[in-house]
């Protein structure tokens, strides 16, 4: 039994990405201990400095799906960097759908091109997933088209289950993210962790979202969501920023003295146990969100470019939704307070569960 993984997403930047891989080599090694299990890196997408032929294969590539014309599958997928042989030697196909099944994506066309041709000799699993596909007809029928092939399609939230469900993706089932099969860190191993940080003993996490840009816009958003916060707290603010979004506001706001910088190359495991120490997380990253919820501390959600967020609270059974970024200062102290109420308060607890999804 020869697994390949992918999206390899171990060696991104962003902790989220580092934490579900890392949670999908756990669960899998625990499921299959015999098994080889291999991290599989997607050559590079092509056409970066020619969109619009990119989008044409893209396009020719979906209809080619639809149409159950494997000789133009292969094809198009060739002009997108991807042979028809590429998973050849693997007889189990595990796809980290982390980031790559919603509308905005770029990876959608070519993975659902390449799932298509492998569900028909080998055994596929589609995982860790949220599934947004903005209500596109023609995605739609894409995707449901690829993944009634698959052996096991599996997603991460209560909202992409009833959406896959609502689309004719038949025997979907939900496993909650792989990030909660982690291994628990210790309050000892937490401690080690964070204290080369030198932080404050007390402090507030702070994350951007998806839902932001690296514009001005967007930094006025996050500066007027520290502003109401201040009203309730001054504790000093502790910003998590690992994507580059979220780098580039977080640099700004540094250099007007509100926050204090935590990034790159700072690995998942350490960020993890800044969250889990801080009184208080806020912002619109999903995985952030998972991490203090796993720590029981409390956190005040906002809006992702997906549902994902939604999902994660919905699942949690959590008492606070997510926020907009446009939010009046009033909805926001109101749901901080209805936060604070949860410090100390047990979590209920969320597990990955059987994860032999072959």
């Amino acid at each position: 039994m020869r697994i390949a993984c992918f999206l390899n997403t171990s060696g991104s930047s962003n902790w989220g990405c580092q934490a579900t891989f890392a949670g999908l080599r756990h669960l899998l090694v625990q499921a299959y201990p015999q098994a080889e299990f291999v991290p599989f890196d997607l050559p590079p997408l092509p056409f970066r400095k020619l969109r619009q032929l990119r989008r044409y294969h893209d396009k020719r590539l979906g209809t080619a799906i639809i149409n159950d014309d494997v000789d133009a599958v292969q094809r198009h997928l060739a002009h997108l960097n991807l042979s028809a042989g590429l998973l050849d030697g693997f007889t189990h196909i595990c796809f980290n759908g982390e980031g790559a099944v919603h509308y905005r994506s770029g990876h959608l066309l070519r993975c659902m091109g390449l799932l298509y041709l492998v569900a028909t000799d080998r055994k596929v699993a589609a995982v860790n997933q949220t599934i947004d596909l903005g209500r596109d007809a023609w995605l739609e029928q894409i995707v449901a088209r690829v993944y009634n092939r698959l052996e096991t399609v599996a997603v991460r939230e209560p909202v992409s289950l009833r959406y896959a469900h609502d689309i004719g993706i038949r025997n979907t089932r939900l496993i909650p993210d792989a990030v909660y099969g982690l291994p628990r860190m210790s309050r000892q191993e937490i401690g080690q962790r964070a204290g080369p940080y030198q932080l404050p003993e007390r402090y507030i996490t702070l994350t951007g979202s998806s839902a932001l840009r690296p514009d001005r816009r967007s930094l006025r958003k996050l500066a007027g969501v520290i502003a109401a916060i201040r009203t309730c707290s001054d504790l000093p603010v502790v910003f998590m920023a690992s994507a580059k979004t979220d780098l580039w506001l977080a640099g700004r706001l540094a250099d007007q003295g509100q926050v204090t910088v935590v990034g790159p190359p700072v690995k998942y495991q350490d960020a993890m146990a800044i969250i889990a120490r801080s009184e208080v997380l806020v912002g619109g990253r999903q995985h952030p969100n998972i991490f203090a919820y796993i720590y029981a501390t409390p956190y005040l959600p906002f809006a992702g470019n997906t549902f994902k967020n939604t999902g994660v609270a919905e699942l949690q059974h959590y008492p606070v939704m997510p926020l907009t970024w446009d939010a009046a200062p009033d909805e926001i102290i109101q749901a901080w307070t209805a936060v604070e109420k949860l410090r100390g308060t047990e979590f209920r607890e969320i597990s990955a569960g059987d994860f032999r999804i072959f």
